[in-house]
């Protein structure tokens, strides 16, 4: 079954199905691979810039009901109350029932880098663009999330080069008293959620049903763009105008 993802326009040929084993957009050797990931023609024309940003909404507007919960459920300032403990009990602070890093603030807010151009926050000058940057201004924490849509092979190559990518814009928000996070994650262009997916979902405080249900929703996104990307396979078929909405 690998291989045959791999020379998928050389077994269309081999049925008749095809005129060339080549991709039709580029004239190269059409593996799966190449087609989804390689092929500078598609590049060029924004397709997998396309299909990344789909997947990009998706995960925006699961954050983004995330940020609102989180703000409609902060407790509103209360007289102080005298809690008392049992003898050799243990007593439970509100920081550690809290179930993520959104919990720990009222009043996150949200930028992500798709109908316009992301600004950074005012914290340190920079021309970096973060897929999606969320922060705190009140407790001055800041979460950045860079997606990428690879070959699921290269996953590990592809979150590496991404945390390296900000750690020295991380460093210069600690060095003003941020407290930072920086979570690369990776949807593989075929529909495989990497692990980094689930632990960013659950370190920023989605657990449960709303992380299984999270998760497939950016999975589907990435496989069904990716089916789209491979069937506009003809040069003349693809109209960023209409397609990259």
């Amino acid at each position: 079954m690998d291989q045959f993802c791999k020379n998928i326009e050389s077994n269309l040929h081999r049925w008749d199905l095809a005129e060339t084993p080549d991709y039709p957009l580029c004239g190269q050797r059409g593996t799966l691979q190449h087609i989804h990931t390689s092929c500078n023609v598609a590049l060029a024309q924004g397709r997998y810039t396309w299909r990344h940003n789909k997947v990009l909404r998706e995960l925006a507007d699961i954050l983004e009901k995330e940020r609102k919960n989180t703000r409609s459920n902060q407790p509103r300032p209360t007289h102080t109350q005298i809690r008392f403990v049992r003898e050799r009990e243990r007593r439970t602070s509100r920081s550690e029932k809290s179930t993520g890093i959104i919990s720990q603030a009222g009043d996150w807010r949200l930028a992500v880098d798709l109908n316009q151009r992301l600004k950074f926050p005012d914290i340190v000058p920079t021309n970096l663009r973060p897929d999606m940057v969320l922060w705190s201004p009140g407790s001055k924490k800041i979460i950045i999330i860079e997606l990428t849509v690879p070959w699921e092979e290269r996953c590990s190559e592809a979150n590496e080069r991404k945390r390296i990518k900000y750690e020295a814009l991380l460093l210069e928000c600690r060095e003003q008293g941020w407290q930072t996070w920086n979570y690369p994650v990776k949807v593989g262009c075929r529909g495989f959620p990497a692990q980094s997916v689930w632990r960013m979902l659950s370190a920023l405080g989605l657990a449960g049903r709303t992380r299984r249900a999270a998760v497939p929703r950016m999975a589907k996104a990435a496989e069904r763009a990716s089916c789209w990307v491979w069937m506009r396979k003809d040069p003349s078929s693809w109209t960023p105008t209409t397609d990259a909405q």
